[in-house]
């Protein structure tokens, strides 16, 4: 356990996030709390509301490495933001390697689009399509339920995300 405002030193990308799970706690936490919390980790199905029997945490989150993100948050934008950034990430490191660069400028999309996901099914699955200079094509699918690591992509795709590079603008469309 460490003070919040220390996360960002403890994400800094000096290390490997493995099997990374963060549960914002009160200060005055006690160790027999804590042991709690470690049993519900440990006893939770993947798909159960955690936050709603810890009282006053506000944010769950459980990654594993750039395979999984499991996201509960009381704040409504949380989740959106995260899957926005996600996208951005994905995008990024496609036009990158594109260009031989060690990075790449990619603007978020605007918060409209990963709430429009997760406002259609809680579990999504994305690939990269085609890309080129001016556009990055993201393949999505909707899953009945989360995705495991040997699962392939769906054979087909239901929408499709879109970076206009140029504009810097993004659009979703249904999968042709």
């Amino acid at each position: 356990m460490f003070d919040r405002d220390l996360l960002p030193r403890f994400l800094d990308g000096t290390w490997a996030a493995y099997e990374l799970t963060l549960i914002d706690v009160p200060a005055d936490v006690t160790a027999e709390q804590l042991d709690e919390l470690a049993l519900v980790l440990g006893t939770i199905g993947i798909d159960e509301p955690l936050l709603s029997r810890l009282g006053e945490s506000r944010v769950w989150f459980s990654g594993h490495d750039d395979c999984y993100v499991f996201l509960e948050a009381r704040e409504p934008a949380l989740p959106a933001a995260v899957l926005a950034r996600l996208m951005t990430l994905l995008a990024g490191s496609a036009l990158a390697e594109l260009a031989e660069a060690p990075c790449s400028r990619v603007p978020e999309p605007g918060p409209w689009l990963p709430e429009r996901l997760i406002a259609t099914a809680p579990h999504w699955i994305g690939v990269l399509g085609n890309v080129t200079e001016e556009l990055v094509a993201i393949r999505l699918a909707a899953l009945p339920e989360p995705w495991r690591l040997g699962d392939s992509f769906p054979g087909q795709a239901d929408l499709t995300a879109t970076l206009d590079v140029r504009h810097g603008t993004w659009r979703i469309t249904p999968e042709e």
